[in-house]
């Protein structure tokens, strides 16, 4: 289980259209369809009711779907947090005078 397979479920969910949803991933359906189906395997639980007519959620993969958003909002957070203390210390570390120098 990735963060990428968790962005396939949403764009899926969002687009109830593989080729669509693959679009917006920027991936072949089928690479797509194959990440799917190992997450399902893994959950132990279909997400999505593939018929010739479309795609439907299952109620599983609307409560799968509702975790996967939580999931990437908390990662992006987290990222940022990451990014902000980075330029922190970056900002330190460029404020640090070197010993042995004078400016006089």
């Amino acid at each position: 289980m990735t963060i990428r397979d968790f962005r396939y479920l949403i764009a899926v969910a969002d687009c109830l259209n593989f080729h669509e949803a693959a679009r917006r991933c920027h991936v072949t359906q089928s690479t797509l369809s194959i990440q799917l189906r190992k997450l399902e395997g893994y959950l132990g639980a279909e997400c999505f009711e593939r018929n010739r007519g479309g795609v439907r959620v299952t109620p599983a993969g609307r409560e799968l779907v509702r975790h996967a958003r939580d999931l990437l909002e908390s990662f992006e957070r987290m990222r940022r947090i990451g990014a902000t203390f980075k330029r922190m210390h970056e900002q330190e570390q460029a404020a640090v005078p070197v010993s042995g120098f004078s400016c006089a």
